[in-house]
């Protein structure tokens, strides 16, 4: 009875074994056929293995692990194209070299020759990369790989480089994956990377999460350049730029931080809520002390819970996001919530300054003599307007302004309100509202139009238009070149005027002033005496720097001018910065996201730059003009 029952047990075995490789066999065949008809790849694989290939690629990332995968060093291949992670027991390195074979063979009859990069992590000690590589094989490949490496020493002092020529291209301790003579049979260059721990304590194996996160950020750029420089050598491939090298196909996940971190923001309207609601009462009360006694600010009541609101930011799983690109603007736009609901909380409080400095800075000194040299090169000129647009003749001027973009764009749907409990005029999540006593000088109606609508209303509707949520709910930072782009487009449109130019440049006396510890009656005194500015004028923007209990924002327009306005004589281009709420250090991850085919082209382009006018003194600002120069009138 037992000699039957160990020979059931024995068929049983070898049925289950068989039964395996006959399913190995059809996964791998399904996965050749995949990559001979051009089709993407995403398979889990067994014992914890996973392979994807995106786009018929011509290369493969690979990851082994000896007992369970090492959750963080195998993320340094997860989060890329083209990546194959497996065990590297001996049950599985038959099937895994088998598959790997069939790829080679069927990628290299595509595009001539394929590489896989195999990536393991040192020994603890060790502070070295070590390439291995053939002699005398793709050396401008090696020598990207190993120059880029090098510059890592920069962020991670004490790192080195080593280019080791040897035949032994796997970790110590397992089996290669392929022989050399399978590597030439099957049109492959096989290359191994051994990557330093220094991201771990050698004491007690501590994980230092953050110098691990800037590797795998700076890694996966070396990797993209690396590979590329292969690819356009060695194949016949004909992408075009190392950003196409990034994933296409975004995890669930991003799409699921994308969502809620849009719904966090979308649940309060951050300039709103810290703009008073009496100022016109305020102002009238602070002319009837002479000017003397600080104004008090009522402000909206907050529909949100600060903390309440903080708990579900934290909740939100960026950590869990692979793509390094998409990880680090998640991160950036998670810590910038964090500062605006902190304000939120502080509002009306002296902490509510310090915040604000953490989210728009303060005047450098730099900055300060600008503005010092705009005052004195222009000083004040007391002319009197005659002719004045009121908010209903604004109102009017921007409903036409939304209609001539809807003809691009049919799913615009930008509103125009008149409020009684604001003052001048905002744009809040592409909708326009002008305070129900905003007036400006006819001859500055076209300008404002354009400012506001060509500018604030159209990035977020070109935002609206691609996949994430970010581009019109705003990257960080992404302020400063919003009200760049929308100054700029005054002075194109030819509306930028002497006094709009000492305004900016009051905004930033303000901010410093503030800064300084001057209370209100303090900066109010300033603008007026020292520089110049009418009444009125002087309690406007001080009343808008000192709203909240001290807001630096409004530094950032002729900071955000000055900015662009050297981007573009550096030769860059104005046109791709309309893609949505984008700061210019986006710019190079913008371009990488349209390369991996991520974003879509924009719906719609600033009106005025069908003009002529507009095109040659644009040319000015790239040619170099300075902002002292950009006045019309």
């Amino acid at each position: 009875m037992h000699h039957s029952c160990g020979q059931k047990s024995f068929h049983q075995t070898v049925f289950a074994f068989m039964r395996n490789i006959d399913i190995q066999s059809d996964n791998n065949r399904s996965i050749i056929q995949a990559l001979k008809e051009g089709k993407s790849i995403d398979k889990k694989l067994p014992s914890q293995g996973k392979l994807k290939i995106e786009n018929n690629l011509p290369f493969l990332l690979i990851y082994r692990y000896k007992s369970l995968p090492l959750r963080q060093t195998v993320r340094l291949v997860m989060g890329e194209s083209s990546y194959f992670v497996s065990s590297g027991s001996e049950e599985d390195i038959d099937e895994s070299r088998e598959l790997l074979l069939a790829i080679s063979k069927t990628l290299s009859a595509s595009f001539g020759t394929v590489m896989f990069l195999e990536i393991w992590e040192g020994k603890a000690d060790s502070k070295e990369f070590v390439i291995k590589s053939p002699k005398d094989l793709a050396q401008a490949t090696v020598h990207t790989l190993s120059g880029e490496l090098a510059g890592l020493s920069h962020n991670f002092p004490g790192i080195s480089v080593r280019v080791e020529h040897t035949n032994d291209r796997h970790p110590e301790g397992l089996a290669p994956l392929m022989s050399i003579s399978q590597c030439q049979e099957a049109g492959c260059l096989l290359m191994g990377l051994e990557i330093p721990p220094f991201y771990r304590s050698i004491e007690d194996n501590e994980f230092y999460y953050q110098y691990f996160r800037i590797l795998k950020k700076r890694l996966s750029n070396i990797l993209r350049k690396t590979l590329f420089e292969f690819i356009r050598t060695q194949t016949s491939s004909d992408i075009d730029s190392y950003h196409a090298l990034g994933s296409r196909t975004l995890e669930p996940v991003v799409w699921e931080v994308d969502n809620k971190l849009a719904e966090i923001e979308q649940a309060y309207r951050f300039l709103l809520l810290i703009s008073p609601i009496n100022t016109l009462k305020a102002r009238d009360e602070f002319a009837r002390t002479n000017f003397k006694k600080n104004p008090e600010f009522l402000y909206r009541i907050l529909p949100i819970d600060p903390d309440h609101l903080k708990e579900q930011l934290y909740q939100i799983k960026v950590r869990s996001i692979e793509d390094p690109t998409l990880a680090f603007l998640y991160r950036e736009k998670r810590e910038e919530l964090d500062k605006q609901i902190t304000m939120l909380g502080e509002r009306g409080t002296k902490h509510f300054m310090y915040s604000s400095i953490r989210l728009y800075e303060s005047v450098d000194p730099e900055l300060l003599e600008k503005a010092k040299g705009i005052l004195t090169r222009f000083p004040s000129l007391h002319t009197k307007t005659t002719e004045w647009a009121d908010c209903h003749e604004l109102a009017r001027a921007a409903k036409e302004e939304i209609d001539w973009y809807k003809q691009f764009y049919v799913l615009l749907d930008a509103t125009v309100t008149i409020k009684p409990d604001i003052i001048g005029i905002m744009v809040s999540k592409g909708q326009v509202l002008i305070g129900e006593s905003f007036k400006v000088p006819k001859t500055r109606v076209e300008s404002l139009i354009h400012h506001e609508v060509g500018t604030h209303v159209l990035t977020y509707y070109n935002g609206k238009s691609q996949p994430l949520k970010l581009l019109y709910s705003g990257f960080a930072d992404y302020d400063e070149l919003q009200e760049g782009l929308a100054v700029l487009a005054e002075y194109l449109t030819g509306g930028l005027t002497r006094g709009r130019l000492r305004l900016l440049a009051a905004r930033v006396i303000a901010g410093h002033s503030l800064t300084e510890g001057a209370d209100f009656c303090g900066t109010f005194h300033e603008l007026h005496h020292d520089y110049g500015f009418e009444l009125g004028t002087a309690f406007d923007v001080t009343a808008r720097i000192h709203q909240g209990g001290g807001c630096t924002k409004d530094i950032i327009y002729l900071r955000g001018l000055i900015q662009l306005m050297d981007y573009l004589k550096n030769g860059e281009k104005l046109e791709p910065l309309y893609v949505g709420k984008i700061a210019l250090k986006h710019v190079p991850f913008m371009e990488e996201l349209h390369h991996r085919n991520i974003l879509r082209p924009i719906p719609l382009q600033p009106r005025f730059l069908q003009h002529q006018d507009a095109m040659k003194r644009l040319q000015l600002v790239k040619d170099g003009i300075t902002v002292e120069n950009l006045i019309s009138t």
